[in-house]
Parts: structure tokens; sequence; C-alpha cells
């Protein structure tokens, strides 16, 4: 049916034994107070606990974390136990170790240890050079020093 012919608006017929009208129900301030402060209290209720699992939560590492930690500290030992196992096969100090040996496998490690026992090997066959050490080299003669020297009676 359409308009014209009595339909109610909306479309919506009224069933029978049905009340067209329901009466309006009024609440008081307090009354909506009280609703309202018993739905805040519900609403709070069920999350009370969120803060503390919040916190939790944020504490609390990850498996995944926990695994890659795990890792990493195992390749650090075992790189640190090649470092040392290899400088002590080369006669390298600790403190050359822990300054010179920088890689993390086995064969850089063994390249590395091998160049810096080479170079103390040629560091101890030449020695410690110094050109002309002990030698006092003459000056060169010049016609400023020939003065000086007549002037003060000077003999080299």
């Amino acid at each position: 049916m359409s308009e014209e012919q009595g339909a109610p608006e909306g479309g919506e017929q009224p069933q029978q034994g049905e009340q067209q009208e329901q009466p309006e129900q009024t609440f008081t301030q307090a009354d909506v107070d009280k609703i309202v402060k018993e739905r805040v209290g519900r609403e709070r209720a069920k999350y009370a606990d969120y803060d503390d699992l919040k916190t939790k939560a944020g504490e609390k590492q990850t498996v995944e974390e926990r695994l890659a930690a795990m890792e990493k500290r195992a390749t650090d030992a075992e790189v640190g136990r090649l470092r040392s196992d290899i400088a002590a096969e080369h006669g390298i100090s600790k403190e050359d170790r822990d300054l010179f040996l920088t890689g993390a496998d086995e064969d850089t490690l063994t390249a590395q240890a091998k160049r810096l026992a080479a170079r103390e090997s040629e560091r101890k066959k030449q020695g410690n050079y110094v050109p002309n050490i002990g030698k006092n080299p003459k000056p060169s003669e010049n016609d400023e020093r020939a003065a000086v020297r007549g002037l003060f009676g000077s003999h080299d």
C-alpha cells in the first residue's frame, strides 16, 4: 500500500492486539546518574586487570627474541673459542688477539693470524732499525761557520 491509501509512515502495519503507542517513561537525574554509574562500574570491572596484563606483556620477551639472543650467545662463544685457539696456535698474545683477530669464521681468523705472525716474525728478524744511529754527521762548512770559528778559536 502507498501513503495515499492510508498506510502509516515507515511501511509497517500495526499488528492486531499490539498497542499503537507506548507510554513514555521518564527518569529523574538521580535515576540517570545511578544507571550510568552502574554501567561504568560493569565496564571497568571487565577491564580491571588491563594495566597489570599490559605491564606483564611488556616485560616478557617473545619466544623468538629469546631464541635469537640464545643463538647469538652461542655463536659469540664459538667465535671466541676459535679466536683463542687460533691465537694460541700461532703464538699471538691476548692483546693482539683481541685487537687484530676480528673475523667470524675459522678461515678468516686463520688468515689474519698467519699474517699477524708473519709480520711479527719480520719485525724480530730486522730488529728495531734506526738509520745512522750513533753517527754524528759533520755539518757542512760555510762562510759563516768559518767566521765564527775564527773569532772564537774553535777547532773541530
